[in-house]
């Protein structure tokens, strides 16, 4: 093969290496945002109460929330979704692990347990272990400011703030949660919506009577 033959040769293989890795980062630019794109809405799609009414067991929450003001009930016609609340929102990753975790453990208990045999009235006790914090600071981000005109709102959220909020924990004093003091948050006169305890919690109740 001659000079001239082979210098072309090279240009030619060279110019397909190009064009080649040019195909791959654009291919990979397109599935990457494609990947985004549907990831960002199918966090959106299951997150709302839409999406997470539709497990009959979660009915009576759905029909509370969208009585109260975070279901869009109030003056503003502000809404949270139940992600808002029911997810940390300390950073994305978190956001993420937990909202498989907790779709996973949702769905495995949905399809496997009897749900009508769970005391709702009973579990409300466990509010602080569902309900984050961070969820209700990423929109409440200026709390102090906004209760100042409010001297009892103001002096609690300021010892919450610094830590001095306590409440009796099962293992003694511990620092108080949003939903120590709010209880009723997201769900406006729930128990009038829940189911009454299974028979058999409530025969056990008249036991103890």
């Amino acid at each position: 093969m001659q000079k001239d033959d082979m210098r072309i040769e090279r240009k030619r293989k060279y110019s397909f290496g190009i064009r080649v890795i040019i195909a791959l980062i654009v291919g990979g630019v397109v599935v990457g945002m494609g990947t985004s794109f549907v990831t960002v809405i199918a966090v959106k799609h299951t997150s709302d109460v839409n999406f997470c009414g539709s497990c009959h067991s979660m009915k009576p929450m759905a029909d509370a929330y969208r009585n109260s003001v975070h279901g869009g009930y109030g003056d503003s016609g502000i809404m949270a979704t139940c992600a808002d609340c029911h997810l940390p929102h300390e950073s994305t990753l978190g956001y993420m692990v937990q909202k498989v975790k907790t779709g996973m453990w949702d769905v495995w208990v949905e399809t496997t347990h009897d749900t009508s045999k769970i005391d709702w009235h009973e579990r409300r006790r466990e509010r602080r272990n569902w309900v984050y914090d961070s969820g209700c600071l990423h929109c409440h981000e200026n709390l102090l400011r906004g209760t100042r005109p409010n001297k009892k709102a103001f002096t609690a959220h300021k010892a919450y703030f610094s830590e001095k909020l306590l409440v009796e924990g099962e293992d003694g004093k511990e620092r108080a949660k949003c939903v120590d003091c709010h209880r009723n948050v997201g769900h406006y006169q729930l128990e009038k919506h829940l189911p009454p305890p299974p028979v058999e919690v409530y025969n056990e109740n008249n036991k103890k009577h």
